[in-house]
């Protein structure tokens, strides 16, 4: 029976030698709960070696829905590597320095905050103490193709087959990252080739792209809250006869499709969910980067980081029509770069990329950096770039190529 002021009888005894700490235990699972979804994901971990109550509240539904309820909710960061040996992908999170505190063989740890096996560079130590760290691998068999998007705190596959003349899968696989389960959702209307996955306002478009495109019934949507796949009206523009789709695009809530003809000449086009129909998109967009390079969105402005020797992010200025460098930014332009990619965190930026290392025996390795970076608006004209930490997050065999970068919102 919950203690209250009425109940002398199941009020706990607080002396001189109580601290309001040992009130906790006493309160009612649902006013816990509360509380604790006040409280940042990175110390789950290390209060959930309190007790196997609050052990089993820090792994129920329940808890999430009460973030999501009171705003709580953050975003956090997956990382997929795929291994030489295997298909299946190894997924990572990243971990922030407190959820590392305790000793990870305790009883009461959650399994799904567990670190990861392979060690890290016994050379170099994470200075900021963020690390990434392995989530539940991925159980369905031979992976040679895939594609990824993120709605809310599921991340959403599509697996493809061995060859590009091949169906692949109608159905979308899961990850729960609450609780880092897998699930499958209903099966699509019509098997795709060469499709292409993007968000648009929590629900996702899964489009095919072909050399011979007619455009009839390319284009589905799944909405995760009713479970239910949909056709998308087809573009119809007489300017689009004779393309192909190269690439998907999602921007102000629009979804942009970036079409060539035969003689590679650009004929894009922009669906808009909210009036159900489409438009041509003129040339002076400026979308060309988009679709070479990594990009995300931020508050309505597009970014991108472009792969030259100096490996800039730039921005692209609406007024001025124009690309910009997002300076502040030097210092992290001289570290050694191979692969890369870039991704929205909230209002911030997530830069990803591998640096090879010197290793002794057969075993090449490589060092997986990471690096958050927050934005700042002077004047309402120039956008400066801090970089809140930078490091080394894992290492890992040099044959471990990255495939994903992805956040999700818990």
């Amino acid at each position: 029976m919950p203690w209250s002021s009425s109940n002398p009888s199941t009020m706990p005894m607080i002396g001189k030698d109580s601290s309001p700490v040992n009130i906790i235990p006493y309160l009612p699972d649902d006013l816990l709960l509360n509380c604790l979804a006040r409280v940042s994901r990175l110390y789950y971990p290390i209060l959930s070696l309190v007790s196997k109550r609050f052990c089993s509240l820090l792994t129920s539904p329940e808890l999430y829905k009460t973030r999501t309820l009171l705003g709580s909710t953050e975003s956090c960061l997956y990382v997929c590597l795929q291994s030489p040996h295997s298909s299946k992908p190894h997924w990572f999170a990243l971990s922030r320095g407190p959820t590392r505190t305790p000793n990870p063989s305790s009883r009461w740890f959650i399994p799904c905050f567990s670190p990861f096996r392979i060690p890290r560079n016994r050379a170099r130590t994470s200075s900021s103490g963020n690390l990434l760290v392995s989530v539940a691998a991925h159980n369905f068999g031979p992976m040679r193709r895939w594609i990824s998007a993120t709605v809310g705190s599921d991340i959403y596959i599509m697996v493809g087959g061995y060859t590009n003349h091949e169906p692949w899968a109608r159905v979308l696989f899961f990850m729960d990252c609450r609780s880092h389960t897998w699930h499958k959702s209903p099966s699509m209307l019509v098997a795709k080739k060469k499709p292409l996955m993007n968000v648009v306002d929590g629900k996702i478009y899964v489009v095919e792209t072909s050399t011979n495109c007619d455009f009839s019934n390319v284009i589905e949507v799944f909405d995760p809250k009713t479970q239910i796949w949909e056709h998308v009206l087809s573009p119809t523009c007489a300017e689009i006869r004779g393309t192909y789709i190269e690439k998907s695009f999602v921007f102000e809530g629009n979804f942009y499709l970036l079409l060539r003809d035969e003689f590679l000449r650009d004929k894009n086009v922009v669906y808009k969910p909210k009036e159900n129909k489409w438009d041509v998109v003129g040339v002076g967009f400026k979308m060309l980067m988009a679709r070479l390079f990594y990009s995300c969105v931020i508050d309505n402005v597009l970014y991108f980081w472009y792969p030259d020797s100096s490996f800039m992010l730039k921005w692209y200025d609406y007024e001025g029509g124009s690309w910009r460098d997002l300076k502040g930014l030097e210092e992290l332009h001289k570290l050694p770069k191979l692969g890369f990619c870039c991704v929205s965190y909230g209002s911030k930026i997530v830069l990803l990329w591998e640096e090879n290392v010197s290793s002794s025996g057969f075993t090449k390795k490589k060092m997986v950096w990471c690096a958050e970076i927050v934005l700042e608006t002077h004047n309402g004209q120039e956008i400066l770039g801090k970089v809140m930490w930078c490091d080394v997050v894992l290492t890992v065999p040099k044959s471990y190529p990255l495939k994903q970068l992805l956040v999700a919102t818990i």
